[in-house]
């Protein structure tokens, strides 16, 4: 019984998927040949001169697997109260990629970049930004959204 409860343990470690970063930003851009990515604008807040207004976003995530196994990756936007902005399909996951990886160095890294166009922002306070392994949360982004003062 112990030996099948540490196999267990084990297989789960090995399965372990890790946020390398996620955050919200004006725009992702990956490098054709090396998948490297460029994050530009990162945001912690936004200011809009009114509301409801609309913004374009860029999703940046960075993961570390240490399996192959399929994976059902997604994204969800949520406004202050909880309100549904956007929710992703499942996102494309390529195994062939993770494979080099895990047999090149024993762990595989994900990068992944989405461009939102005109999400609606229709009320001030905190939009959270999530991202799901396997329909489990594995990280968040919040996103401050305040109207401009006036001078």
């Amino acid at each position: 019984m112990g030996k099948s409860k540490e196999c267990a343990e084990m297989m789960s470690e090995l399965d372990e998927v890790h946020v390398i970063y996620f955050v919200l930003c004006d725009q992702v851009i990956t490098e054709a040949n090396t998948s490297k990515q460029s994050l530009i604008g990162i945001y912690s807040s936004m200011i809009v001169e009114q509301l409801p207004a609309s913004a374009n976003l860029a999703v940046a995530v960075g993961l570390r697997v240490q399996s192959a196994r399929p994976r059902e990756l997604s994204f969800r936007f949520t406004g202050p109260h909880g309100e549904m902005v956007f929710s992703s399909p499942p996102l494309p996951y390529s195994a062939d990629p993770v494979e080099m990886g895990l047999h090149a160095a024993g762990f595989a890294s994900l990068q992944i970049g989405l461009n939102l166009r005109s999400m609606p922002l229709n009320n001030p306070g905190i939009y959270t930004a999530a991202f799901y392994c396997d329909g489990v949360l594995i990280a968040t982004y919040p996103l401050s959204v305040m109207v401009a003062v006036p001078h």
